[in-house]
């Protein structure tokens, strides 16, 4: 990952979407820090449908824009593939019970941004529809679809990779790492099993379990 001198900019202030200044070891330098981050499919279900505490603060820099989460069209279509899967069902049904889990907070926050914005630009005609709160199985998927389409950066399907991943299903999220130089976020062990090939190319491969520590690292403490 490349790191260029950003004088003149004040700690934590975006330069562009994809680089935040960071502290440097000398008391006055600034360094941009390359946040681009892809997140396979497992990560955006544990943010959103599992509420797994290894990746809260990743959901949270996500979020605040802290990170620029960026997708292909593939994978936009992925997410609610494997929503539809009948094993997934007693998960998405916790998001109907009342409870103020992740997703409702997360609702609750594009529901107060579209109340800011005109009838146009509304959630509804940016995003998936949703329902807060979300009443059926449905719904939620809905829900959480409409959370990666609002904080999921859009971006062309990137060139294969010179390294392959085993897990072929897996390779469209290599690629696009590669490509941005960006954080590949995963929890498939054939995907982590590249972290020192993709080194090559710039590229960080991190486990769930390890983002907390290294957004602290990166970013601060939030």
């Amino acid at each position: 990952m490349s790191i260029t001198e950003k004088p003149n900019l004040p700690l934590g202030v975006a330069k562009n979407d994809s680089e935040v200044v960071l502290n440097t070891k000398e008391p006055n330098a600034r360094v941009a820090l390359n946040t681009n981050v892809v997140l396979d499919t497992n990560i955006v279900l544990d943010m959103w449908l599992f509420d797994n505490p290894d990746v809260a603060l990743l959901r949270d820099a996500v979020q605040l824009r802290r990170l620029t989460w960026i997708a292909s069209e593939r994978m936009f279509a992925e997410l609610p593939r494997v929503l539809a899967y009948p094993h997934l069902e007693p998960k998405l049904a916790v998001h109907i019970k009342g409870e103020k889990t992740p997703l409702i907070k997360s609702l609750e926050t594009l529901d107060s941004l579209d109340s800011s914005r005109p009838h146009s630009q509304s959630a509804l005609s940016l995003h998936p529809p949703y329902s807060l709160p979300p009443k059926t199985l449905q719904e939620v998927s809905n829900s959480i679809a409409t959370c990666m389409h609002h904080w999921a950066k859009r971006v062309e399907t990137a060139p294969a990779c010179h390294y392959k991943c085993k897990d072929t299903d897996d390779q469209v999220f290599v690629d696009l790492a590669a490509q941005h130089q960006a954080t590949l976020i995963s929890k498939d062990k054939a995907v982590l099993k590249l972290k020192n090939r993709l080194a090559r190319l710039g590229s960080k491969v991190l486990a769930a379990k390890d983002t907390g520590e290294w957004l602290k690292s990166q970013l601060g403490t939030y």
